[in-house]
């Protein structure tokens, strides 16, 4: 089983409550803590820097407006990236078109031009696999990998159990991964 991801920290209850009050320290923890998840997120879905950060510009401009409602009840990451989803999904009704998982860009400058050269066929056939997967499993995929939420926090942002999420995301992955053995047999 995969672990709970360690990196990326939510925000306390006391800084919620300070946010609320209109703390601008407070506020900026809150995006510090979101912006790059949040980021990253929209980017897995329009593939282009300049609608993400658009996107990531209003998402965090709803949770300032919509800070006030918010119920401590539930998990914030949850909320926020509710309201991330929310935006994404006006922004295809607005456009009429679908999002899918982007590749990153391997510079072969960066490293081995033969080992580059691996990586992005490797990466073009995962984004081809990708491709064959519906939606729902994709938006798994895109919350867990590329939002970087936790099994929990995908819970509760689509209203599942917690343990049929991760059960979801390991079958998807070991399907993705049978079919790239396929492939390179």
């Amino acid at each position: 089983m995969e672990n709970e991801n360690p990196r990326r920290m939510g925000v306390d209850s006391q800084t919620i409550q300070s946010a609320v009050e209109g703390n601008q320290s407070a506020l900026a923890q809150i995006y510090d803590t979101y912006a790059l998840s949040i980021y990253r997120y929209h980017f897995s879905r329009v593939t282009n820097a300049s609608d993400a950060e658009d996107l990531t510009s209003q998402t965090f401009m709803a949770v300032i407006e919509s800070l006030a409602r918010y119920q401590h009840r539930d998990n914030f990451t949850a909320w926020i990236f509710q309201i991330a989803r929310n935006k994404v999904m006006d922004h295809f009704r607005r456009n009429h078109s679908h999002g899918e998982i982007h590749e990153s860009v391997v510079d072969p400058a960066q490293g081995d031009v033969l080992e580059a050269l691996v990586r992005d066929e490797s990466r073009a056939r995962l984004k081809s696999l990708l491709h064959l997967l519906d939606e729902d499993e994709r938006e798994l995929i895109r919350l867990r990998y590329t939002a970087e939420l936790s099994f929990v926090e995908i819970a509760q942002l689509l209203g599942r159990k917690e343990d049929a999420v991760r059960k979801a995301v390991r079958r998807i992955l070991d399907r993705l991964s049978i079919q790239m053995e396929a492939q390179n047999a």
